[in-house]
């Protein structure tokens, strides 16, 4: 195979990193990264998209092709599982972002094949392969973010699972190009899925991609071929970004990029988390009934994204409410918090708010603009109906890179989401074994025990 460039560079990857490897600050922050995501996966396993999927998932034509559903003690067709795991990890909007990409929407996949692989894989092999499709996903939408060309993440995840699977599941060098290549080519996702009303396949569109990327990974184990030149070939991915500029691995610690991805404090949109606090910091100043306007000052796209369109003022799905900055900042400030709660029906239909989201309007600052994805940065100031203003601003909330999350608020965010299915001593016990995950020679052992009592199976 003759491959280009920019898929030689891949698979070299994904084919030669080893745990070893890895500086330590990439070894922490797949660490973080596992242990959140297994986390929104758990706190959302009986949610519908999940529940769905569940039902389509049927068993694998041999052992070689099975897949774990977090949670679930029956195997599946590991492509079915990566689909199932995906659309529960999403559901919440409560994974890491990093600017055009979730990027642990990839451990999706991840989690399907490692606790099935041969005799099961270590620890430190499910890390190695989360910092390869961390710094495949991000290298992507640094050379050309999809959001920019009117398309959605899924072809950078997709190319993020296939390298991470590739070197978790030992592919061959040639091997590998074939599933990366795969995996590109068959995973160019519009962005309408983010426009408008929202719907459920705003958290599940990625899950096809990562089941697709999955897939890709056994079909080019078995002797499939991809295109050779997906990305810098003729009508190759290159093509449809005025530059894409790949940035080449390394294995000095400034060489990776995982720790920049931002973790989530409160479940909703990445650019909303300050939305979110702004609102719980108005309300502590003022009461509701005072406030006869809110303007809020935001960069070009938290405008664009959750300020611009009139489905943001009117939710009538939880996927738009989530994405809805003036409802998520008057949530906060009528609430203090925001939960799963916030995003139930009932909450975003009821009259209580639904009248209050009218006095907000949002506006474009510049220099917040300029300053982004550096600096996430966000203003609303509050009028009283007396003429008073009250102002909260706030400048890169907890979980940004320049203000992360530590391993107490990891901990309290697991144990929040997780403990409804696992139980607090269940969950407290999982956490820990999680936390030394590099020690863990198969990590089978810790999806076994997540498991362990559920009798629900395919539905």
């Amino acid at each position: 195979m003759v491959a280009d460039d920019i898929l030689k560079s891949i698979s070299e990857f994904s084919n030669s990193l080893c745990f070893d490897n890895l500086p330590e600050k990439a070894v922490i922050a797949a660490k973080e990264r596992i242990i959140d995501s297994l986390a929104c996966t758990l706190g959302s396993f009986s949610c519908r998209a999940g529940v769905i999927a569940r039902k389509h998932a049927g068993p694998a034509a041999s052992q070689q092709y099975a897949g774990c559903i977090v949670g679930q003690k029956e195997t599946v067709s590991a492509d079915a599982a990566a689909f199932a795991n995906t659309c529960m990890l999403r559901n919440l909007d409560f994974n890491d972002t990093y600017p055009g990409s979730h990027p642990t929407d990839a451990y999706g996949g991840l989690f399907a094949l490692a606790p099935t692989a041969g005799n099961g894989v270590s620890g430190e092999a499910l890390i190695t392969a989360a910092v390869i499709s961390h710094e495949t996903i991000i290298r992507h939408v640094r050379a050309g973010n999809p959001s920019d060309r009117g398309f959605d993440q899924g072809t950078a995840i997709a190319m993020g699972v296939a390298a991470g699977a590739a070197n978790l599941r030992g592919l061959t060098y040639e091997q590998t190009e074939h599933a990366v290549s795969i995996a590109t080519v068959g995973n160019v996702h519009l962005r309408a899925t983010r426009s408008g009303e929202l719907s459920m396949w705003k958290g599940c569109a990625t899950a096809l991609a990562v089941r697709n990327a999955v897939q890709a990974i056994l079909l080019a184990s078995d002797g499939m071929s991809g295109p050779p030149e997906p990305f810098c070939g003729r009508h190759g991915l290159a093509d449809h970004y005025p530059s894409f500029k790949w940035i080449p691995y390394g294995l000095k610690a400034d060489d990776f990029y995982i720790d920049k991805a931002n973790l989530k404090y409160w479940p909703v949109a990445n650019q909303m988390q300050a939305a979110a606090w702004c609102g719980i910091e108005l309300g502590k100043q003022i009461g509701v009934t005072q406030i006869d306007s809110i303007l809020v000052e935001a960069n070009e796209f938290a405008h664009f994204e959750s300020g611009s369109e009139p489905a943001k003022w009117d939710p009538q799905t939880k996927e738009t409410a989530d994405h809805s900055l003036p409802y998520i900042l008057a949530w906060g400030l009528m609430h203090g918090t925001i939960g799963a709660d916030a995003f139930d029906s009932e909450a975003y239909l009821s009259p209580e708010i639904r009248p209050f989201l009218n006095k907000i309007n949002v506006t474009i600052n510049e220099q917040f603009t300029t300053e982004y994805p550096d600096e996430m940065h966000m203003r609303a100031t509050a009028k009283t109906k007396d003429g008073k203003e009250h102002v909260a601003d706030i400048l890169n909330p907890i979980g940004h890179p320049k203000n992360p999350m530590d391993w107490n608020d990891i901990e309290n965010k697991f144990m929040r989401l997780s403990e409804g299915f696992l139980g607090r001593e269940e969950a407290s016990k999982i956490f820990r074994l999680m936390h030394s995950m590099e020690t863990i020679e198969n990590i089978a052992e810790v999806f076994n025990l997540i498991s362990a009592g559920n009798t629900e199976g395919i539905e």
